[in-house]
């Protein structure tokens, strides 16, 4: 894979999930130079609105911020998920004891990351404890934590990209860039179909072929000067081991490289 990376003409990535890149940074570091990429970002999934268990998931935390520093990284984006186990977060509502708890140790990864030298970036996506508009607004209230923003899946949660965007104006720290067709969206939300089911009926879309808004969404962070990383993901399942995603990553990758460098 990293190879067709470089066949892209990509030099920078992510880290990608667990297993992907050697749990040896010295080992992960050889790997990833070998390849001429670099690592910009990795995400950590941690259940943040427990108290009792916060010891362990920040050292979770922890071990893989130090991790991905060590291999070069600039950001973690985290994802304040479900306790392990649920199914899904879609439907849980926190009280305020829960979301007093979640905001907190948000504050509490900022520091983590901090003595790493990493930034933070909070992801709002389906299926985790932060997902939508009123989500969102409660984080920027509650924290000083960037956002990393996904128009895909806030078109997921049922939110507009375009209003988040201005809700959450100056703390964008990370984009990563998805797109979705709207009405398969609407079904996995609104009528419980099976996320995994949804992914190989064609949720995710290449870039600009979708319903996320993607074009405006590049043109507002630019006109905003954003100068961070966009990152591409295309979530797809492949029937057998000889599929092949690169010709639609390398479509998404020529979109985006146009309209960043228009």
């Amino acid at each position: 894979m990293l190879s067709e990376v470089w066949s892209l003409g990509v030099s920078a990535i992510e880290a990608g999930p667990p297993g992907f890149l050697p749990d040896r940074s010295d080992q992960a570091k050889l790997l990833i130079r070998r390849h001429w990429v670099r690592v910009v970002s990795g995400q950590a999934h941690a259940v943040l609105h427990h108290h009792d268990i916060r010891g362990s998931e920040l050292a979770h935390i922890d071990g893989h911020a130090s991790w991905l520093a060590a291999v070069g990284g600039e950001t973690l984006v985290l994802s304040a998920i479900a306790p392990r186990g649920a199914s899904t977060a879609h439907g849980i509502v926190l009280d305020s004891a829960g979301w007093a708890h979640l905001l907190h140790l948000i504050g509490s990864v900022e520091h983590v990351c901090a003595r790493h030298r990493l930034r933070l970036a909070v992801l709002p996506k389906f299926g985790t404890m932060i997902q939508g508009p009123s989500d969102i607004e409660r984080l920027l209230v509650g924290t000083d934590a960037g956002l990393c923003f996904d128009p895909g899946h806030l078109v997921m949660v049922g939110a507009d990209p375009l209003e988040v965007l201005e809700l959450a104006a100056g703390r964008i720290h990370y984009v990563r860039l998805n797109d979705v067709d709207a009405k398969v969206a609407r079904q996995v939300r609104e009528h419980g179909i099976d996320y995994a089911h949804a992914v190989s009926q064609g949720l995710f879309k290449p870039l600009g072929s979708g319903d996320a808004r993607v074009e405006t969404v590049i043109e507002t962070l630019q006109r905003s000067r954003y100068r961070g990383w966009y990152a591409i993901e295309h979530d797809v399942r492949l029937d057998s081991k000889d599929d092949k995603p690169i010709t639609a990553v390398k479509r998404s990758l020529d979109y985006v490289r146009r309209l960043v460098a228009a």
